[in-house]
């Protein structure tokens, strides 16, 4: 039976409301979320940290006799003593080795210079082999990686003076946004419960569940992914220091930070330094260092790969072709930020369609391909 012309006008009528609904929820995702998050970054945060103490809170509450703000209060100081004690320790040590690192880089840029002038007198003998066209052009090359080290060397410099003029000015602001942020933790994990009744009570029940459904979905998604990347990383770190610091390489936790940084980037990852790193090394003649250097990120390739199929799985449960195929459009459209967050928008809206959200928009994009189906067919 075919439909009437009402039943075509409310099904193209339900289908463009749709359209316009969704390219408005990917605009505010794209423009309007990232400034309101910055605005609202402490409670954000602090709303984050509510709901993973909220558990505990509540299991000392109920279980043990505690009473709730002061279970909270306890929980929030041991968190943030923590917290602060490990970030002061890894800040410290990063800027003891960025202040060496800077202090010393004339003796640095020399090894430098030093290395590549090595590199470039052990491949003099191909010069032999190739016209004296290409010679000039490769004589051109040279003259400019060795002005791009320079330039490089002062840049370095100049830019750690910046940052760290930048950083002093900003930790005013830093402070009170941390002192904001404590609060605000207290008080959101304190009164975890009561905000929660009071969402209920003022807020329709199909509202209410909805936002339910939304958060849960998010925070299966969003926490999975990053807690997998994180472990990952973690892993990274501890590998890299480990294998620097036994070989006894120079600012070894300064490396391995950025080894684990470029480990959270999808697709660049650790050998995007160490592979390059160790060419220079064993054309400059340290073959042992190069050796070693390739050795590390072949192995850590391997043990990466070995353990990223269960850490990963187990936190998101995404085939890795859909994965891959998110980093791809995401790093296309998004660039870098893309890469890192298309995972975790695909996992979020494959949670949601899991409730049922898009059924009902699933059947009258049915029924729109059925009824045309029938025009091509007339």
């Amino acid at each position: 039976m075919e439909p009437t012309n009402e039943q075509r006008k409310s099904l193209y009528i339900r289908l463009l409301l749709r359209a316009v609904f969704f390219a408005a929820c990917i605009l505010l995702l794209i423009y309007a979320l990232p400034p309101v998050l910055s605005l609202f970054a402490p409670f954000v945060f602090a709303y984050l940290m509510a709901l993973l103490l909220n558990p505990l809170v509540s299991k000392l509450h109920h279980k043990f006799g505690f009473p709730r703000k002061l279970a909270a209060l306890i929980l929030v100081i041991l968190v943030f003593l923590g917290l602060a004690a490990l970030i002061g320790w890894f800040i410290y040590t990063i800027v003891t080795e960025a202040v060496s690192l800077a202090s010393n880089v004339q003796v640095i840029w020399e090894a430098i210079t030093s290395a590549f002038h090595s590199a470039n007198a052990g491949l003099l003998w191909l010069m032999d082999f190739l016209p004296s066209d290409t010679e000039a052009i490769l004589a051109n090359i040279t003259d400019g990686v060795y002005q791009w080290l320079q330039d490089i060397s002062v840049d370095f410099v100049n830019s750690i003076v910046s940052r760290t003029a930048s950083a002093t000015t900003k930790a005013g602001s830093v402070l009170v946004g941390v002192i904001v942020f404590i609060l605000a933790a207290y008080l959101t994990t304190a009164e975890y419960q009561t905000i929660g009744d009071l969402a209920k009570k003022h807020f329709s029940e199909r509202l209410y569940n909805h936002f339910n459904m939304m958060k849960a979905a998010f925070q299966s998604a969003l926490g999975g992914y990053l807690k997998a990347q994180l472990l990952l990383a973690l892993l990274a770190f501890i590998v890299m220091l480990a294998a620097l610091a036994i070989y006894g390489q120079a600012y070894a936790y300064l490396i391995a930070l950025l080894l684990a940084v470029l480990d959270l980037l999808p697709i660049i990852g650790t050998a995007a330094l160490l592979i390059p790193w160790g060419l220079i090394e064993m054309a400059g003649g340290d073959l042992v260092k190069g050796v070693f250097l390739l050795i590390l990120s072949g192995a850590f390739f391997i043990i990466r790969r070995m353990v990223e199929p269960r850490i990963v799985g187990s936190q998101t449960g995404l085939h890795p072709f859909v994965a891959l195929l998110s980093i791809f459009i995401g790093m296309k459209i998004f660039g870098i930020w893309g890469a890192v967050f298309g995972p975790v928008a695909v996992m979020i809206v494959m949670s949601v369609a899991k409730s049922g959200v898009f059924d009902s928009t699933a059947a009258d994009l049915r029924e729109a391909a059925d009824e045309l189906t029938r025009v091509l067919r007339r």
